[in-house]
């Protein structure tokens, strides 16, 4: 055979094992080369893979056989497909196994789509939306705009919430990642408060008893609001929530859980003016720290704000934990505003402590904040505030799942001064649920009162209000 019909034997089946590939070896032509240095032979099945190595020497990834060459030389592949060419160019008889392709598994469940790629990554995708419809019947003292007279009342129909969420882990289980989006919050100055979370998550002991978190999330303070929105059993947190809880900050966490679920441990470091800063607004920063020990029952507590102990009622939750489930704690804030604006700033001191408590569909929650406020120039007060609520569960009849009926009452009363008389503020309210699906799927109506003694120069208003929200979480 002379060589001119060899080196077209050679290249025909070169083409036949290239078009057989199951890799997309056809996507990168019919390029080979192979290069001998040092003892060692080199093949490329990927040009600029074999011009670099030209140039600098470098191989990059690849495959490496030890005495797989014609005479026992090492060999070098930058893949699969170069690999099989050399040992087809040369007549040796050896298999190249190929990478098995990762398993790839999309599920919905819980009012989320999950999406599984390998062990190297995870997510979690999900939205969250509350249309809502309210009736406000002000004081007759107050006029609200777009009406007639003091004391007229108005309906209003909007989207309270319209969130995406995107949340899962990369790599290994340990380092994990969330995103969350509130398009209704693009009006906010700046716009870019649309943003609510954006964080890392790194289990550095691989047990969750140490984790460090950075990035954009919820300060670890107050129960009501670490509880999610979507989790609540009222159509919007209480009244206190605003006053003395620091919701979402930038900054760095170290936390973890201790003693098989008994013990959550959380401080963090943040700039202390919200949500989507592009910097701190003074050289002071926000510390805030929990500590939350679970009493009765044995239920996860290694989620930030999620869990049936940081979830508002009892649908199943200390059913399913076979348990009464009790869980109290205890934190506080420091936030030093001075020089943050050109105003009279304020360095808060606060300190809180909460509980929930959960047992054959009746549940409670309460919560209590203390405050001391130093202002740049002026007196130091004092402010405090209580949220109590209780509610009742039951299975929707006739209706399989996890379908519930409920009734709720709250009470509130914060005293924003104590330098300053007559000025308590107070609401008091009831609502009733339907949970098609717990809170992936509800209807809450309520009602509540928000009366504010220092308001109508010290005559005090009653408002009242209506609210009726569907939630539905996809």
């Amino acid at each position: 055979m002379t060589s001119k019909v060899a080196k077209r034997l050679w290249i025909a089946g070169a083409l036949l094992l290239l078009l057989s590939s199951t890799t997309g070896a056809w996507a990168q032509g019919l390029f080979y080369a192979e290069e001998t240095k040092d003892g060692r032979i080199y093949v490329f099945n990927v040009k600029a893979n074999w011009e670099r190595f030209k140039a600098s020497g470098e191989t990059g990834t690849g495959l490496t056989r030890l005495n797989a060459g014609p005479n026992g030389e090492t060999v070098y592949a930058d893949n699969e497909t170069a690999l099989e060419l050399f040992f087809f160019k040369h007549g040796i008889k050896e298999s190249v196994p190929r990478p098995a392709s990762p398993v790839q598994r999309i599920e919905w469940r819980d009012g989320k789509t999950r999406f599984t790629i390998g062990d190297t990554f995870y997510l979690e995708m999900s939205n969250r939306i509350q249309p809502r419809f309210t009736y406000e019947k002000p004081d007759d003292s107050v006029q609200l705009a777009g009406t007639a007279a003091r004391g007229d009342g108005k309906p209003s129909f909007r989207i309270r919430r319209a969130k995406f969420k995107l949340e899962g882990w990369f790599y290994k289980p340990t380092l994990e990642y969330e995103v969350q989006l509130n398009w209704t919050d693009v009006v906010n100055t700046p716009a870019s408060q649309f943003v609510e979370d954006a964080n890392l998550d790194w289990d550095i002991s691989k047990k969750k008893a140490f984790r460090v978190k950075f990035g954009q999330f919820k300060a670890p303070y107050g129960r009501q609001q670490l509880t999610s929105s979507g989790a609540q059993q009222f159509v919007d947190r209480a009244i206190q929530d605003a006053r003395f809880n620091d919701a979402r900050e930038t900054g760095l966490s170290v936390w973890g859980t201790l003693g098989t679920n008994k013990l959550d441990w959380r401080v963090m470091a943040s700039n202390g003016n919200g949500r989507t800063q592009t910097a701190n607004d003074n050289d002071k920063l926000l510390y805030t720290g929990r500590l939350m020990w679970q009493a009765l029952g044995n239920v996860r507590m290694n989620q930030w704000a999620s869990g049936p102990l940081l979830t508002e009622g009892d649908l199943g939750e200390s059913a399913a934990a076979n348990s009464p489930l009790l869980a109290v704690a205890g934190q506080v804030s420091n936030n030093n505003r001075f020089n943050a604006t050109t105003g009279n700033d304020l360095k808060n001191m606060t300190y809180g402590a909460d509980y929930t408590f959960k047992y054959k569909g009746f549940a409670t929650v309460g919560e209590g904040d203390w405050r001391k406020s130093t202002p740049e120039t002026g007196a130091e007060f004092k402010s405090k505030g209580f949220l109590g609520q209780a509610s009742y569960a039951w299975k929707a009849p006739g209706i399989a799942g996890a379908s519930f009926w409920e009734l709720a009452a709250r009470y509130v009363w914060v005293d924003p001064s104590d330098l300053v008389g007559n000025n308590d503020q107070t609401e008091i309210g009831g609502a009733i649920n339907y949970y098609y699906n717990r809170h992936i799927m509800k209807v809450q109506a309520d009602f509540r009162q928000l009366k504010d003694e220092a308001a109508n120069s010290g005559r005090g208003t009653k408002n009242k209000e209506f609210r009726l929200q569907v939630q539905f979480i996809f």
